[in-house]
């Protein structure tokens, strides 16, 4: 049974995604895969996500999960930037599970009773060349994978594909974030060029005023990743820490392969 301050807590993330839901859904023709692996339990959630600031990947998993029941509250890891501007507008961060994207962050919310869906691959996932869209690729990033080990819970791998058909990327623009210190200044790794409707060519994070192309988008959620064989010491072991990441970004890429099969950008996949 929840408590009623956990109830409190979620309470505009889950109005919210009750109004989104429907509308999300329709416009990007969203199918899903695998709903009936999600735990009842806590989990880490990790994902791919793209379309830049649009993330239709990333909003529909939100909105299906705050549609179901009895499961774990969930929390969402944010890029510091991202997480600054919710600051910066007031949002109540408890009622909406914002919590800014870092161990200490994920490893309380786990050991507290939540999940927490985190994106590794970051801004530079995220801002991906249209042409790298269907690659999974996390750059690295290994601190999902030491804060589940320290709370001792499941990965629960998440695979979209479509978001980055919401908008055209032509560059990530690495080089003009290095260049200009966002990446030092505020931990940005892209600049992005890019065009999107109904105004054409952008660059940058700033949210212009376009529409996302109504793309089909597929989540499939896999089975989840248990890390029993583990302890939570091995968070200090590079070579474990490298061994189940490629595992695990080894399992979503062949399931973005098949669903990436014969698909045709925004239109989706005609086969059944």
């Amino acid at each position: 049974m929840k408590k009623k301050g956990e109830v409190k807590e979620m309470y505009l993330a889950k109005k919210s995604a009750k109004i989104l839901k429907p509308l999300l859904e329709k416009y990007y023709r969203a199918k899903f895969i695998g709903i009936e692996n999600i735990p009842d339990t806590p989990f880490l959630g990790i994902g791919n996500h793209l379309g830049v600031y649009f993330m239709p990947e990333s909003f529909l998993w939100l909105t299906k999960y705050y549609s179901l029941k009895n499961k774990p509250p969930m929390k969402v890891l944010v890029h510091n930037a991202l997480h600054n501007i919710s600051k910066f507008l007031v949002l109540p961060e408890k009622e909406f599970g914002i919590l800014d994207a870092n161990p200490k962050n994920a490893i309380e919310a786990l050991k507290n009773g939540n999940s927490i869906t985190v994106y590794p691959g970051g801004d530079r996932e995220n801002a991906k060349p249209f042409s790298e869209r269907n690659e999974i690729n996390f750059y690295n990033h290994l601190g999902y994978i030491k804060s589940a080990l320290k709370a001792n819970v499941p990965i629960l791998p998440i695979v979209g594909v479509g978001g980055g058909e919401t908008l055209f990327v032509l560059s990530s623009g690495e080089d003009i974030a290095k260049k200009t210190g966002l990446t030092k200044l505020f931990n940005l790794h892209t600049w992005p060029i890019y065009w999107s409707f109904p105004f054409g060519w952008h660059v940058g994070h700033f949210p212009f005023l376009s529409l996302p192309l109504p793309s089909q988008v597929t989540l499939s959620i896999l089975p989840a990743f248990s890390l029993d064989e583990y302890t939570a010491e091995d968070a200090n072991n590079s070579e474990v820490l490298e061994k189940i990441n490629k595992e695990i970004i080894s399992l979503m890429q062949t399931e973005l392969d098949r669903l990436a099969k014969g698909r045709i950008p925004i239109i989706g996949n005609i086969n059944p």
